[in-house]
Order: structure tokens, then sequence, then C-alpha cells
């Protein structure tokens, strides 16, 4: 086959992938592009070009759908590809995480009642973990989608940027000392009020029976489930008088947080996934319906939390 036809066949291939007001002016270019890379293969190696030689070039040249990529206008892009990633890292893992808190607790946890016979068989746990919690975790890679794609539709219409200006040098590790006081004094009242809570009946047994009754923790919660959050809170407490003391963030701090933000997504997470909190229904599902806000709130102070980790390194960053 004739090297030149070879050339043609290719750009053909190429234009084809592109708008149509594109391909003559494209295919154009790219054949004269390709003709005179193909004569100075031929005259480097002191032969004439044949088909193998062009075949040679055209491979090294690259796929006809990824160079017609490189023609086509910019478009509508959702994930730069810097950022894909890292936004692959954090979509799969979140399912991985989702998975792993919940496929253990409805292997082991107590069964539905509903009617099923094969309900508490393995394999029986297993289909309703997956037509519940399984399909239902791809939520997270769907979300994160979704704001991708309203972040990018905001981004596409944003007004031309201002001009670059010198800006002040901003410390990432300082710690406000006020806000951790504050933060230590609500972790404290939160600490407490759940402490006293199951005995609510004991220390305030005034308190109308109704009352009594929406705040009765469910007993196989307070035993298997409940305990864990007291080394939680005394750890986050301690790292946070550290931060107190120290007036700022280090590495060491920053990466114990981050742990203990983990550890804390796995213990919401359990607790929203292996049964009720309360006995009375209502309170069981405002109670849950508070506990998913928290898990938000925990994903993105880890997310904060990874960035400025991972900025340590970094010089110091600017703001105006």
């Amino acid at each position: 086959m004739d090297p030149k036809a070879v050339i043609e066949t290719y750009v053909g291939d190429v234009v084809r992938h592109l708008p149509r007001r594109q391909r003559h002016d494209v295919g154009f270019e790219l054949r004269s592009l390709l003709n005179e890379d193909l004569d100075g293969r031929a005259a480097d190696s002191g032969r004439p070009a044949d088909t193998a030689m062009a075949l040679e070039m055209l491979t090294a040249f690259g796929h006809p759908q990824e160079v017609a990529d490189r023609y086509r206008p910019a478009g509508f892009t959702v994930i730069r590809p810097a950022d894909a990633p890292r936004f692959a890292r954090l979509a799969l893992g979140g399912l991985a995480l989702q998975w792993a808190i919940t496929l253990p607790a409805a292997l082991t946890g107590p069964v539905r009642a509903d009617g099923w016979i094969y309900a508490g068989t393995w394999w029986g746990r297993l289909t309703t973990w997956w037509l519940s919690w399984g399909l239902g975790s791809f939520w997270w890679p769907g979300f994160l989608i979704t704001l991708t794609l309203i972040s990018a539709a905001l981004g596409r219409h944003r007004t031309e940027a201002k001009p670059w200006t010198p800006r002040r040098t901003v410390d990432r590790d300082h710690a406000s000392r006020p806000a951790i006081v504050l933060g230590l004094a609500a972790g404290a009242a939160g600490a407490t009020l759940m402490i006293a809570l199951p005995w609510l009946a004991v220390w305030a047994p005034g308190l109308p029976q109704p009352l009594l009754d929406a705040f009765t923790f469910d007993q196989q919660f307070l035993l298997q489930r409940a305990a864990w959050v007291l080394p939680m809170w005394a750890a986050g407490f301690g790292v946070l008088m550290a931060v107190l003391i120290a007036g700022r963030w280090n590495r060491r701090t920053r990466r114990i947080s981050l742990f203990l933000n983990l550890g804390w997504l796995v213990l919401l997470s359990w607790w929203l996934a292996a049964g009720p909190v309360f006995v009375a229904e209502a309170a069981d599902g405002a109670a849950k319906f508070g506990l998913l806000l928290v898990v938000v709130f925990v994903i993105v102070d880890i997310a904060v939390t990874l960035r400025r980790t991972s900025a340590a390194i970094r010089p110091p960053v600017v703001q105006a």
C-alpha cells in the first residue's frame, strides 16, 4: 500500500471524529504535517518512504480519536485531568468505607422480620444488604458528581479573574485559642449531656413521662455501640488541649485529628446502620437525621484536614 494512501486513510479516520465545520481545515493541516514528517524520516533513513515507515510514524503520532481530541474545541469540562485521580480516590474510598461498615453489620446483626424464609442465611443477608446499603452506597459517587457538575457550571460562567496582585502571607497552622476554648466547652457540654441522658429518669424524675419515654435508649445500642464514644471524646479533647497549649497545629496533631475524624466517621456510620438508637421511632428518626448531618460535617472536616496536612510541606499560602 502506498504510504501516502496510508496517511490519507489516517487523516480520514481523524477528521470523522470532528465537527463538519472543522474537517476541511484540520484535514489539510494534518495531511501536510504528516507528509512532511514522513519525508523527513525517509531523508534521515536514507531510503524511500514505505508502508512500514508510515505505520510506525502514525502509531507514534497517536490513535485517530486521540488526535481528534487535540483539535476539538475546549468544551464543558466536568473534572479536570489533574483532579481526576483525587476524585476517583475520594469517590471509591467513600464507597468502600460504607461497604466495610454496613456489610459486617448486615451479616452479623439482627434479621429483619420481613417474612422471607431465607433472610437468616448468609446469602439471604448478603442479598438484603446489596438491595439496601450495597446499592444505596452509590449515593456518594453520585453526590460528588452532582457537586462537581454544579461547580463546573458555575465556573464556566464565571467572570474574568482580576489581575494578580501580591497578597499577605497566611500562617496555616495558627490556632485561635478562643475558638478552641469554645470548642472544648461545647464538647464537654455535649459529652455531659450524652452521658447523663440514659439516666434522665433518675436525675429528673419530675419530667413528663412522654418526654422520658422519647429519650429512652435502645438497650442494644447502650451495650454495644454507645460506649465507644467515650474514648473518642477523650482523645479529641486531648488533641485540642495540646493545640491550645502550643497555640498552633503541627503535622502530628493534624494527623491525629485526621485519624480521629475517620474514627468518628466509622462510629457514626455504625450507629446509623446497626440498629435503633432510641426506642421511640420518632426520636430515633430525628436522632439519625442529626447523626447524618454530623457525618457530612465530619467528611468536610476530613477533606479540610487532608488539604491542610498536605499543604504543610509547601510554602505558606498568601491571602488578600
